[in-house]
């Protein structure tokens, strides 16, 4: 729940945002061990740390008159009420424990937010939420808070308001926290404590107990012979069980958000499935248990089916009643064969059922291990099943508050949670991984199976064989999706060690971490886009381009390159690769917001060490209106060439796989990558590249190098001019710029070395590169005359660069006998960058880069390392009329030699004279 308490945030905290400096609880125990479930989660979230799934939510519908501040102050009670909710993770001899921590004189009431201006003020305020649930959480906070007690908060709820008289408590929480029982008490109480507030009377003592109860239980239950005695009954109730096929037929990681389908059963329906329960003896849950097990076995084919059922695991004293996590994961086992019938099904649930619930507190995990040995999963294997019996309506003064879920955990596969609504009917959720289903097939994958249960019960002595089941064509993908061949000639035979290319060697030297350096672009996609041709198409830009399988390795300060085989690659294999966020109804500023946090997210989880270097985000805006895509590579697996190349691959990719387009011949191979970089050693060592070296030693010969002070962040800045067509020869996007920035210095000391501008230039990759993705463009030093009078001198001094520069880099690190060969412009000075600008392929319609007002939030983003002369500007240069160029300058001025003032005027001036230099002469 959320410890904001602003009255109108544009969009609610994530569950990983810290709160205020904080304390322990008061009157708390020292710190105790973790329950299993926290065990077990933690573990989980610690081995992918960028993994979003373990965020769940619900909320609960408030349709009638709310004291808006009474309810506040009710969830802030009821967590006060449960101190163990918020928690600092410390190492002890036994492993993890826990303290409670608790804001002093901060309550933690909820933030207010306000929908009902969007055209559907509901989706509005779920597709924020849902873009919360996508963030994963900083658990390194929880270990090492930036203060003592600093730690987040791993839940959250706002309060929504989405029309007159109608409200939702969104809540948002991480399953190390608390398990679907414990937010149930928690909910209750709030309830409760509302109730009491509006009617004036005493609210009565809180009915939780403390998480000790549960880790106290927990403690003598792992010591007792009745452990082993559950773990020997398991095994031998599972003996001979084999693993379970995937229902798909193919598997793949579980995303960060799952899709989820609902089916609410009309009263007849629900009325014959607990008519065929009851005259079986059973529950409904049961029977949704064992139509499960009937829908299974039809689409795997084999003769059992092997369900992993949700457990509470809440059977000691006391247990019930705390808010914490708990729930275990279990196996249960039915035979299910096309000549079984209902009712046989429905005993056998029972059965199964019956004999968890006798030995449910046995770990699943230990169970796995026991009878599965080689099973390499987190839980239990099989289709995910959650019977809810928690209540789903609650009163709030008279006001019912309906409670419906949003999301319940990862799903690798399919996974069937069932609950009754408010009005007596049966519920069933469907969620889904999105690397296997798309939307339509879940729709018709939930139709199908309600179809099925129903089916069932109105004939629960008929073979299940002979009762109409899975709808037709719900089966697998489509072939649109799933059928078509990579269509073109891929890359992926290109893997193994690749010589370090040049950009992975200025990187070395550069300050910072080299795991920060990435870019984003932000483009503009049709609407309806679907998630798995969409997915297809993104990994079979990832096994064109080697580039983006590409993995840093660090040693003893030795770097190497490798080039991953696509099956190892993560852009590959990785389902989380791509994000999808629904944004559909969302104002422009809460979907610019949402774009900042998913492509700092995207940011944080790159990792060149594994090869993770290239994700992707969609924000869905509908069916009728243009959705964007978040494109996030690591620096050494792009440039500006690399960008127009993915952009223009992937509309064509895309449509191929949806089944809408034409097989993209025209895209031709791509890759090439590892020869290049290999011409580029054996260049370094040619007469030719030696004979460049008496120029770079007289320019590294220079004045001494002035040491400016590192600054991060820095002055930004923006500034547009254009230039006509120039003569051939240096670009003269670079002639004007470079002379109206040695004009600018002269006089100007904070940005010259006292004799000449030193300046690094970064230029695009030369023709002669392959048509591939990486960073391939080449850096050189010059140093320009202070106060050039015009272009000329300027001009002069480009053309005599060369080779254009290629040469300083390659003799620098590819030629071991001039490696002692200094940098051109030591101390850095000026760096200088010129890349082409991003535009629409003109064979997409619809595919482009977004508006240019949408890409300012992630300039902030862009951060790089701290600067370490006293400027850095990138010019972008895109195609204007009769050949002349519009560029944008982003300028990035240190802090530490200017003020936001002088810089913005610096960057003006500078740009007036450019512009005035590139003017025709007359």
């Amino acid at each position: 729940m959320s410890a904001t308490s602003s009255p109108t945030p544009a969009a609610p905290s994530a569950p990983s945002a810290p709160s205020a400096t904080a304390a322990p609880a008061a009157g708390a125990p020292d710190a105790v061990p973790l329950t299993a479930a926290q065990t077990e989660f933690l573990a989980a979230q610690s081995a992918a740390p960028g993994y979003a799934g373990h965020n769940v939510g619900q909320y609960v519908e408030l349709a009638g008159p709310v004291d808006t501040e009474a309810l506040r102050d009710a969830v802030a009670a009821a967590l006060d009420e449960a101190p163990w909710l918020r928690f600092r993770l410390t190492q002890g001899d036994d492993g993890p424990r826990q303290s409670p921590v608790r804001s002093p004189g901060r309550p933690r009431r909820p933030a207010l937010l306000d929908t009902s201006g969007a055209a559907d003020p509901v989706a509005a305020a779920l597709g924020l939420v849902r873009g919360q649930l996508a963030c994963p959480p900083r658990l390194d906070l929880l270990t090492d808070p930036p203060a003592p007690g600093d730690v987040p908060d791993l839940a959250g709820s706002v309060l929504v308001t989405v029309g007159p008289g109608h409200h939702l408590l969104v809540q948002f929480f991480h399953q190390l926290a608390v398990d679907g029982h414990g937010l149930a008490l928690l909910n209750h109480r709030i309830a409760e404590l509302y109730t009491a507030a509006v009617r004036g009377r005493p609210a009565g003592p809180s009915p939780f107990a403390p998480v000790t109860a549960l880790v106290e239980a927990e403690s003598a239950y792992a010591a007792s012979a009745e452990r082993r005695s559950d773990l020997a009954a398991w095994t031998r109730r599972l003996a001979g069980a084999a693993l379970p096929a995937p229902l798909r037929g193919r598997s793949a990681p579980p995303a960060d958000t799952a899709l989820r389908r609902t089916v609410l059963l009309d009263a007849a329906d629900t009325a014959a499935v607990e008519a065929a329960a009851r005259s079986a003896g059973v529950t409904w849950g049961e029977a949704v248990l064992a139509a499960t097990a009937a829908h299974t076995t039809a689409r795997t084919g084999a003769a059992e089916a092997l369900l992993a059922v949700y457990a509470a695991a809440r059977t000691a004293p006391g247990t019930l009643r705390v808010p914490a996590a708990a729930v275990n994961i279990l196996p249960v086992r039915i035979a299910a064969g096309p000549a079984d019938t209902f009712r046989d099904l429905l005993a056998r649930a029972a059965a199964e059922t019956a004999f968890l619930r006798r030995h449910q507190r046995v770990r699943g995990t230990e169970v796995a291990r026991a009878v599965w040995p080689g099973h390499a999963g987190t839980r239990v294997p099989g289709p995910l099943v959650n019977l809810r019996p928690f209540e789903t309506e609650l009163d709030f003064a008279g006001v019912p508050g309906r409670v419906v879920s949003l999301a319940s955990g990862p799903v690798d596969d399919l996974a069937v949670s069932a609950s009754r609504s408010p009005e007596g009917l049966l519920r069933l959720d469907l969620d889904a991984n999105p690397a296997l289903y798309e939307p339509a097939e879940l729709e018709s994958e939930a139709a199908g199976f309600a179809a099925l249960l129903a089916g069932l019960a109105r004939r629960p002595r008929t073979p299940v064989g002979r009762v109409a089941a899975v709808r037709p064509g719900a089966d697998g993908p489509s072939p649109s999706d799933a059928a078509r061949p990579v269509p073109v000639p891929a890359g992926d035979h290109e893997a193994g060690p690749l010589t370090v290319l040049p950009a992975a060697h200025r990187l070395r030297e550069a300050p910072g971490p080299a795991e920060g350096a990435h870019e984003h672009v932000l483009l503009e996609v049709p609407a309806g886009l679907r998630t798995a041709p969409l997915r297809r198409a993104l990994t079979t830009l990832a096994r064109r381009h080697p580039a983006l399988r590409l993995a840093l390795h660090r040693a003893h300060g030795v770097w190497s390159q490798e080039v991953l085989a696509a099956a190892e690659a993560p852009a590959v294999t990785d389902a989380t690769t791509l994000r999808r966020h629904p944004v559909a109804g969302l104002a422009p500023g809460a979907r610019d917001l949402l774009v900042t946090a998913a492509a700092r997210a995207a940011g944080d989880a790159l990792d060149p060490a594994t090869a993770s270097v290239f994700r992707a985000a969609w924000f869905d805006a509908g069916p009728t209106q243009p959705g964007r895509l978040l494109l996030t590579a690591h620096a050494l697996s792009v440039d500006d060439v690399s960008w127009q190349l993915l952009l223009t691959e992937l509309p064509a990719l895309y449509g191929w796989f949806a089944g809408s387009g034409a097989a993209p011949d025209a895209l031709g191979r791509a890759g090439g990558l590892t020869a290049w970089a290999a011409g580029l050693a054996t260049a370094a060592q040619s007469p030719a590249r030696v004979r460049e070296l008496p120029y770079w030693t007289e320019l590294a010969d220079g004045p001494a190098a002035r040491s400016w002070p590192a600054a991060e962040g820095g002055h930004r800045t923006v500034t547009r001019f254009e230039v006509p067509a120039g003569p051939p020869g240096p670009h003269p996007v670079d002639v004007a710029l470079l002379a109206a920035l040695a004009r600018t210095a002269a006089g100007r000391p904070r940005l010259h070395d006292g004799a000449r501008l030193p300046v690094e230039l970064e230029l695009p990759r030369p023709g002669t590169a392959p048509r591939t993705a990486g960073r391939l463009s080449t850096v050189h030093g010059v140093r320009l005359p202070l106060d050039p009078d015009g272009t000329e001198p300027v001009r002069r001094l480009l053309s005599a660069v060369p080779d254009a520069g290629r040469g300083q880099e390659q003799l620098r690190h590819l030629n071991p006998q001039t490696s002692a060969l200094p940098a051109g412009t030591p101390g850095r000075g000026v760096a200088y960058r010129r890349r082409a600008a991003l535009h629409a392929p003109d064979s997409a319609p619809g595919w482009g880069p977004a508006p240019d007002g949408e890409w300012a939030a992630l300039g902030a983003l862009r951060g790089g390392p701290p600067l370490t002369g006293p400027v850095e500007l990138t010019a972008t240069v895109a195609a204007g009329p009769a050949g002349s160029h519009r560029v944008t300058v982003h300028w990035r001025w240190s802090s530490a030699l200017f003020d936001a003032s002088e810089a913005a005027g610096l960057a003006e001036a500078a740009t007036a004279l450019a512009a005035r230099f590139a003017a025709p002469a007359g």
